[in-house]
């Protein structure tokens, strides 16, 4: 039997996940089966099913796919087993989405997410189903398995505050944000915002200029004068982008400027400079687009 259907678990602190890659053009598929093959040293790493039997567990669907809603409703993607999906045009369905041209990076860390979340809940049910060993029925190879530890989710390493009265930008924001799991809040005041960073200490702070009460330019310069808040990176988001107002910002002391509405790219490129735990996947990232 193929070895990469044998075991969740790899060699230390690695764990193996069954991928199902559903309704893809037969090149895509055979594109993307191949990239699989070379995840074996990644922590989290992905190979399609070598027994018809084994159950994934994730799947990789064509949202661009005329049948995609068929195709989902085959596999019943659930909490304990996801799907991701692959597209160019926004799918509007429950599964996260990871837009064409494919960003590889972007992928994994989709991927990755989703099986965090799918173990913390296999962990869950295993807790609280006695008849449930977390692996019965996912791969023939599991009878003759030791049961799968309790997973526990790691840490964030760092802790990120978003400032914006806008719901949408605060959207734009998690999604972005999210790949990378860091600890993020979110506040709609620059009012919340200092109350909030003078009591936990956030990395970065991604900070709104027009909003009600004080705007971005204040909050910028107390968290600046303040002792414990000082050495937050605080990065400015406007639609405002003249060199006046991106002077004003420099004056209150912010440490980056980005306007809105804000360009991935340079979004990748703030991370990658002032949150050093993603540092390495946000350039992998803005240096993998295909």
């Amino acid at each position: 039997m193929n070895s990469t259907s044998q075991n969740v678990q790899g060699g230390a602190g690695q764990r193996r996940f069954l991928i199902e890659i559903v309704g893809f053009p037969e090149v895509e598929r055979s594109m993307l089966a191949s990239t699989f093959r070379l995840t074996g040293r990644r922590n989290f790493c992905y190979a399609e099913p070598a027994e018809s039997e084994d159950r994934p567990d994730i799947y990789l669907v064509n949202s661009d796919s005329p049948e995609v809603g068929n195709l989902l409703a085959s596999r019943k993607p659930n909490i304990h087993a996801p799907a991701v999906l692959i597209g160019r045009q926004p799918a509007n369905l429950e599964w996260p989405q990871v837009t064409k041209p494919i960003q590889w990076m972007w992928l994994f860390e989709q991927l990755d997410a989703a099986m965090h979340a799918a173990l913390l809940q296999r962990s869950k049910r295993q807790a609280s189903d006695t008849n449930w060993d977390g692996r019965t029925y996912r791969r023939s190879t599991d009878k003759s398995t030791p049961q799968e530890p309790v997973y526990f989710e790691p840490k964030p390493v760092e802790s990120v505050l978003v400032v914006d009265d806008s719901a949408t930008v605060r959207a734009f924001m998690r999604s972005k944000l999210a790949p990378f799991r860091f600890d993020v809040d979110y506040a709609e005041s620059g009012e919340m915002a200092i109350d909030m960073a003078q009591s936990k200490p956030y990395t970065c702070v991604f900070l709104d200029i027009l909003m009600p009460g004080i705007d971005g330019y204040e909050v910028c310069k107390r968290l600046k004068s303040n002792s414990f808040t000082k050495n937050m990176a605080v990065v400015m988001l406007s639609s405002k982008s003249s060199a006046f107002d991106k002077f004003r910002g420099s004056w209150a002391g912010c440490d980056a400027y980005l306007g809105k509405p804000v360009d991935e790219d340079e979004l990748l490129a703030t991370i990658a400079r002032f949150l050093p735990s993603a540092r390495a996947v946000a350039r992998a990232i803005l240096n993998s687009a295909v």
